[in-house]
This record gives structure tokens, sequence and C-alpha cells, in this order.
């Protein structure tokens, strides 16, 4: 287990200060971000040639002196465009398609895994025909990815088909295979305490850390609530041996541009560390 940043927490700044960014932080691995109309990464340019993707991550990584941990992408902008669970059967193999080529750039630059979005409640649908749809498209993706030898796991968010512990873990139990990026931050955001999310601990293979309160996605060192030593103690104790990711954002979805982004990560790198070193 060891720290790893988000790319995306540093979106003013091109894909490359980004990392330099995060070596500065002294924080030894990165998290690559994948989402069309970015200012980084783009899924469109990951699919028409993942091997120049990949050499581009794999200098600006070595410049910084940084090793890949987790490949987060979206297929399109945002959470409803080309999700996994989009109802047009054409869409979901352009989303095989993409994902053919996000897998092999992963591989490529020495990443440990894959995380997706679960797919977005569709209004005309309702939630069970859209969770049975996340299914459909993530039962595709799985084979797609384990190929390739790397973890596949959604981070079960707010807006999505797994936005309640119950269920992300049913996403889980239905497809045995897949993993969770684990985000505390949105179940906590949504009203859920910390005991509600703790059974999803077991199906971690990737996991998010920031600071957040009830009704606030993000949130300073001074406002969250949340008991990252103890959440990490736990990790540890279900032999976890995945990364944690500091996630802190700048973006104006759920007023995540609020905090400093690089205080609060120095500020929870600190408070993790220790209990990582044991």
């Amino acid at each position: 287990m060891n720290l790893t940043c988000t790319s995306f927490s540093f979106p003013l700044l091109s894909f490359e200060r980004s990392l330099q960014a995060i070596a500065l932080l002294e924080i030894p691995r990165f998290d690559v971000g994948a989402h069309e109309g970015s200012s980084h990464i783009q899924p469109s340019e990951v699919e028409a040639n993942p091997g120049a993707v990949a050499d581009r991550v794999k200098r600006a990584a070595d410049a910084a002196e940084l090793e890949a941990s987790d490949f987060f992408p979206t297929f399109g902008h945002g959470f409803r465009d080309r999700p996994v669970n989009a109802p047009d059967a054409a869409v979901r193999a352009q989303n095989v398609a993409r994902f053919r080529a996000i897998v092999d750039c992963a591989a490529r630059i020495g990443a440990k895994g894959v995380t997706l979005l679960p797919g977005v409640i569709w209004p005309e649908l309702g939630r069970e025909k859209s969770f049975q749809l996340s299914l459909t498209g993530l039962r595709e993706l799985l084979p797609i990815a384990s190929d390739r030898g790397l973890r596949l796991s959604v981070e079960a968010h707010m807006e999505s088909v797994a936005e309640s512990p119950r269920a992300a873990q049913q996403l889980c139990d239905e497809l045995p295979d897949l993993r969770l990026t684990l985000d505390y931050s949105h179940f906590l955001a949504l009203g859920y305490s910390p005991s509600d999310v703790h059974p999803l601990l077991t199906y971690a293979g990737h996991f998010h850390a920031r600071q957040a309160a009830p009704g606030r996605l993000q949130a300073s060192a001074k406002d969250g609530t949340l008991n990252f030593p103890d959440l990490v103690g736990r990790l540890k104790a279900q032999g976890y041996v995945g990364d944690v990711c500091l996630e802190y954002t700048w973006q104006d979805w759920r007023e995540c541009w609020r905090q400093d982004v690089m205080a609060e990560t120095v500020m929870l790198r600190d408070l993790i560390l220790p209990v990582i070193r044991g």
C-alpha cells in the first residue's frame, strides 16, 4: 500500500506539470484522469492512439520520478455522455472499442487497474432497469481488463446507479470480479454514516480519500468528519494491497472549488502516511 494522487487535482496545470506538483508533494504515485473536454488526457486521443498517449504519460512520469497507480477515464463528457449503461447498444459497443484502447494504454504505463463510473439512472427506464444495464455494460468490459492483468473497479458516486452502499454492494455481488474504487465522501454527502460504508471495504480495489461531511462532497480538514486513520487502519485489517489516492479536486461540481487543494492534500497526506507505514 502506498499513496497516490489524481492528476486532475490540478486542472489549471498541464498534465506534465500536474505530475510535477504531485512529486513536489512527495507522493510517489499518480492516477491518470482521462475525461473528454478536460485540460489533460482525452479519451478520444487514447482511442485514436493508445501507444502515443502512453508514451506521453511515461515521459511525464519519468521526468517527475513517479509510478502510475490507476487510470480513471470517462467514455465521454461527464456522467451522462456514453456511460457504461447507455440504453443504445450501439453506444455501448463504441464504449467497448474505446475501453480496449484505454486498457492498452493503462497496461503500457504500468497502472494497476482502471476505474470507471458505474452508470446513471435513466428517468425513462427507472432505477432497476438502469442498474441491469450497468451489469450488462460492465460484464462486457471485465474480461478485457482481466486479459491484460488489470483490475476493473467502479467508483460508487452521487447521481449514479450505485449511490447507496446497498446498491454498490449489489453491483459487486452480481459481478464477483468487479472491485470498488471506494470513496466515503460520496456516501457521506448523501447522509450515510461511515458505519454504513464499512461493509464495502472488503470490495475495495482502489481507495479515494478526501474530507467530507453530511451534505458536503468535499470539505476542509477543519470541517470534515471522516476519521482517515481509522479508515486506513480498517483497510489494512482487510488485507488491502491497493493504494490510497488523495483526491481533492478543483471543479464547479458540488462546489468542489472552495478548498485549497494543495494545502488539504498535504494535511491529508501527513494524516494517512503514518498509518500506511504502520
